[in-house]
């Protein structure tokens, strides 16, 4: 069995260590290609703060369903640092005959010297070496380096990694950027349910908000936040407003009788329609929430979750941001999402509107009343759009 060894800490794992294992090992002819997880690297201090047990899980469902390559937890069992050496010796105590190829970075082969038991170690594997882009260094004279100092087979990938890290995922998630792009939508999905590399203000609302809600409204919630930042990046709004209004915009989604309780204990005026359906206070009640309970001050970010269900007249680039993601973030199944989520790339005024519409129709089709202001709100945007489409003309 001719076998790689792609270890390290996947904090988190990323694309770019997926693509590196599929053609590596379809370049080298192996079997398969083991990532293998580590509980405590020795050469490096870990970001985050995020246990080797999460760190595997996500490795474990980014690997789901590919062909070939697995994550093992085989050193997490172990007391102290993870040496790679130890590791390689239980694989081929536990395969024998294997070839083990030892899968590593352009700044890991620099310094492979230091490894625990380096001459070990490098009689027992043979290393494939991969660029990456952004590495100083050369991988061909650091290949020699170790030729000529153990005797050491080491092949040379034709081909260079791509440009993502652990820590720009890391950072993206911080600031409030996308990560979609760069990890599978398993491991995004861990990252931002878990509040992983979050900034601490967010992750203390976001721990909040989960003991407030009910598991499935929670992960809407995640879902809407992590939408929200995405659209916010591709037109070019705050993602840092975004997130927050995203991941708040239902922290009042509670049983009807906890809302019309809720409205009257801050004198919030319900008219016969909202004692009828409850459910329509929430947005109102979770821009209260949002700046009592959980300390959000920016007026923005408050409007956002104020007119996310029926909407308003004006609506700012925020409110139809956080809008929209509520209703076409990743957990939501109705016919012709896909639509939305589509025309939402391309034109978020026409999404917006498209997406009023679809309400609007589900109302009907359901028979079921029609707030006024929600009409009137919708009406409203209709009529922006006209006038903006004809000063275009």
């Amino acid at each position: 069995m001719k076998l790689g060894l792609f270890g390290g800490s996947f904090n988190p794992i990323h694309n770019g260590h997926i693509d590196m294992a599929r053609r590596v090992k379809e370049q080298f002819a192996l079997d398969g290609v083991l990532f293998m997880v580590a509980k405590e690297p020795p050469h490096k201090e870990l970001a985050g703060d995020v246990d080797a047990a999460s760190r595997l899980a996500m490795a474990q469902a980014a690997l789901a369903g590919e062909n070939g390559l697995s994550a093992s937890g085989l050193e997490l069992s172990r007391p102290g640092k993870s040496y790679t050496v130890d590791t390689v010796r239980t694989l081929l105590a536990e395969n024998p005959g294997a070839e083990i190829s030892l899968i590593v970075g352009e700044d890991m082969l620099r310094n492979l010297p230091v490894w625990r038991e380096a001459e070990t170690l490098l009689r027992l594997v043979r290393v494939i070496a991969v660029s990456r882009p952004g590495v100083e260094g050369s991988l061909a004279d650091a290949a020699e380096t170790l030729r000529i100092r153990f005797g050491a087979r080491v092949a040379l990938a034709p081909f260079t990694g791509q440009d993502v890290s652990s820590t720009m995922v890391r950072a993206h998630v911080e600031q409030a950027l996308p990560i979609d792009a760069l990890v599978p939508p398993a491991v995004e999905r861990q990252i931002y349910e878990s509040a992983f590399y979050q900034n601490e203000s967010v992750a203390q609302k976001q721990e909040k908000l989960r003991a407030s809600l009910n598991k499935k409204r929670y992960e809407h919630s995640i879902g809407t936040m992590r939408c929200a930042i995405s659209l916010a990046a591709r037109w070019d709004v705050n993602g840092a407003q975004a997130r927050l209004a995203g991941l708040l915009h239902d922290c009042a989604k509670l049983p009807p009788e906890s809302l019309l309780a809720l409205a009257a204990q801050h004198a919030l005026p319900v008219d016969e329609f909202e004692r009828e359906v409850p459910g329509l206070l929430h947005d109102r009640l979770g821009a209260i929430i949002a700046r009592d309970e959980y300390g959000v001050q920016d007026a923005d970010v408050l409007a956002a979750i104020r007119c996310h269900q029926l909407c308003r007249a004006h609506m700012t680039w925020l409110d139809k941001v956080v809008y929209l993601a509520d209703k076409i973030e990743p957990t939501r199944d109705y016919p012709g999402v896909d639509v939305l989520r589509s025309l939402a790339q391309e034109d978020l005024d026409r999404a917006v509107l498209a997406c009023m519409d679809s309400v609007h129709a589900h109302l009907v089709r359901e028979g079921k009343r029609i707030k006024p202001e929600g009409e009137a709100a919708r009406a409203a945007f209709q009529k922006e759009l006209m006038e903006r489409n004809r000063q275009k003309a």
